[in-house]
């Protein structure tokens, strides 16, 4: 498997202006798609509730988007649902899906610059999605590697700690076994057992929510 991040500030789209708020626009994710439309819900942490007021009324008036609703709303957090006219800018998420790679994390989005992480089994695949994203707006590759179909990059010896800890109950509350007993069932040192876990713990992070 191969994968690409980038950021790109895609030109006409209603994310460029989003970067006018305080408010931190934290995940994306598609959900529809059709030939005429895109439709994401997108997650807001507000800075203050007055300005949960003006992000509505910056998508009421959005050209691009054919209509929008909010799912929840509180006085720290925003989830809109949005969909865009795809006859009126291109869907980045059409580009990928043609040219056989898929979206493998969701969107971050970044002083209105959306940041995307794609994949695809083939190499050239993602070379001819990012040249035509590129014609989309201002791109920036931000990584190009081979990945494990999660995207998690987990090593054998990682995968094989994260795992036991998780199903031993390292992680419950309160915890059911220690980090001293981890390395004497998996026979090796503290010091190892808590490299391996905060190594896997970053990736797992990252995966979802790293830049």
């Amino acid at each position: 498997m191969f994968e690409a991040k980038f950021k790109l500030k895609h030109t006409g789209c209603w994310t460029i202006g989003l970067a006018d708020f305080k408010s931190e626009f934290c995940t994306h994710i598609t959900v529809g798609l059709t030939k005429d439309f895109v439709q994401d819900i997108t997650e807001v942490f507000l800075a203050n509730k007055s300005e949960a007021q003006k992000i509505k009324n910056y998508f009421a008036r959005s050209k691009v988007i054919s209509k929008w609703s909010v799912l929840e709303e509180t006085d720290r957090r925003l989830i809109i649902q949005i969909f865009t006219d795809t006859s009126k800018i291109k869907s980045v998420v059409h580009v990928i899906l043609k040219n056989n790679c898929f979206v493998s994390k969701k969107i971050l989005l970044v002083d209105g610059s959306e940041v995307w992480t794609i994949a695809a089994p083939i190499k050239n695949a993602l070379k001819h999605a990012l040249d035509e994203i590129k014609e989309l707006g201002e791109l920036k590759i931000l990584r190009l590697r081979t990945s494990t179909f999660d995207g998690i990059n987990l090593s054998e010896q990682q995968e094989v700690v994260l795992k036991y800890a998780s199903a031993h109950g390292y992680y419950s509350w309160p915890r059911k076994i220690s980090a001293q007993e981890l390395a004497i069932k998996l026979k090796l040192k503290k010091s190892t057992v808590l490299e391996h876990l905060r190594k896997a713990e970053i990736k797992v992070i990252n995966r979802d929510f790293g830049v």
